[in-house]
Formats: C-alpha cells, sequence, structure tokens
C-alpha cells in the first residue's frame, strides 16, 4: 500500500508538471531571448491571522528560485535561445515583480457527530504570482503585454487519522479535526512552478509576434 502510495504521487506530480506548461504555444522559427537584468523585486505580504510560511526565507532566496524554474523551463520550450545579455536578442524579457500573500480564511466544521461541530478552524492560503515585461526588439523595441501567473495553495481541514492517532489509537470514527499544514517551503515551491508556468504567455506573446 505504502508503494502504490508512493507512485501514486510520483505520478500526480509528473501529471501537474506537465499540465501546467502544457499550454505553451508552439515557436515555429528559433528565437533568442535575452534577461540582461537578473533583478528579481519580491514583495512580501501577510494578512494571516498567523504568519507561517511568508516569513520564512529571504526575498533573495525566493528570487532564486523563480530564475530556477525560468530557466529549466527555456532550455526545454522548442525554438527558443535564452541569454543573459543583450546582444542582438529577438526578444527582452525582464520580471517585473514576484508577490508572495499569505491570507486566513475561517471554515467551520460541519459534522454534528464531532465535538468540533460548529467550530471555526483557521486555514492558511500562499499565493504567489509573477509579472513579466516583455520586448520585441525586431519592431523599434515595441513593448508587448505584460506576462502574468500565478500559483496558489491552501491548508486544509481533515478528520483523516494522523500518525498521533494511529500510534495512540484514537479517532477511528473520524470525527476528530486537524489542519493538514503546508510544506515548510512552499513559497520556495511556488515560486520555482510559476517562473515555469510563466512560459506558457510568454511563448503565446512571441508566437503571435513571429506570425
Amino acid at each position: 500500500m505504502k508503494n502504490f502510495k508512493q507512485i501514486s504521487l510520483i505520478i500526480i506530480t509528473a501529471f501537474s508538471l506537465y499540465t501546467c506548461t502544457a499550454f505553451k504555444k508552439n515557436i515555429d522559427k528559433p528565437v533568442v531571448v535575452a534577461m540582461p537584468d537578473q533583478t528579481v523585486p519580491v514583495i512580501v505580504n501577510s494578512t494571516a491571522m498567523n504568519t507561517k510560511y511568508s516569513n520564512t526565507f529571504s526575498n533573495q532566496q525566493l528570487g532564486e528560485h523563480f530564475l530556477k524554474g525560468f530557466e529549466s523551463e527555456a532550455k526545454i520550450t522548442k525554438n527558443v535561445t535564452l541569454k543573459n545579455d543583450a546582444v542582438m536578442p529577438d526578444f527582452i524579457v525582464k520580471v517585473k515583480s514576484i508577490t508572495i500573500t499569505e491570507s486566513s480564511q475561517i471554515q467551520k466544521v460541519n459534522d454534528p457527530k464531532s465535538p468540533y461541530n460548529g467550530q471555526d478552524m483557521v486555514l492558511n492560503t500562499v499565493d504567489c504570482r509573477a509579472e513579466l515585461e516583455i520586448t520585441d526588439t525586431k519592431s523599434g523595441a515595441q513593448k508587448l503585454s505584460n506576462c502574468t501567473n500565478s500559483k496558489s495553495r491552501s491548508e486544509q481541514l481533515k478528520n483523516n487519522r494522523n500518525l498521533d492517532d494511529l500510534i495512540s489509537g484514537t479517532n477511528k470514527d473520524h470525527t476528530s479535526y486537524h489542519t493538514k499544514l503546508l510544506s515548510d517551503s512552499i513559497c520556495l515551491n511556488l515560486s520555482q512552478d510559476v517562473g515555469r508556468r510563466i512560459w506558457v504567455p510568454i511563448t503565446r506573446r512571441i508566437s503571435k509576434e513571429e506570425k
């Protein structure tokens, strides 16, 4: 059973990585995309009742993970060559901002059989949004519409038996509720994912200009 769960998790993860970039537009002719400015302006906000995730990593670490995802996706984007200098590129891209936002929402337990019935549970959400500027150098340095992408993850209210329940033999009737937390590295993960995913609108802009 454990091996089955591990295999299922791998399949789900691989599928999600594929689908998030499956909507990239085909670029029919080779183009050079330059990112001479490696600066990544990062903004971190929290309106959460209890901040858990957004204060874990530095802005530099978040920016580095965005670029890691961005560059990895560029390498597998057909007919695209990514450069760090602006010598004869077809397009120049610049990161305008990456915004990490942590917020809270209240979910009420709705289970008449549970001693937690009617109680409010506070769940946190982390959202990552990136905006990127793209310039077509072949058309007199014409700025195209900015590219944006975002992704978020939320804590969940669960009544399944956790490790403590299994050890102590409690919650066999699934009436005890708990919060399923996010990964401690969720902000880094989202930054890297959005770095990859933003290639979808980039390829659409480039494809449109290349026609």
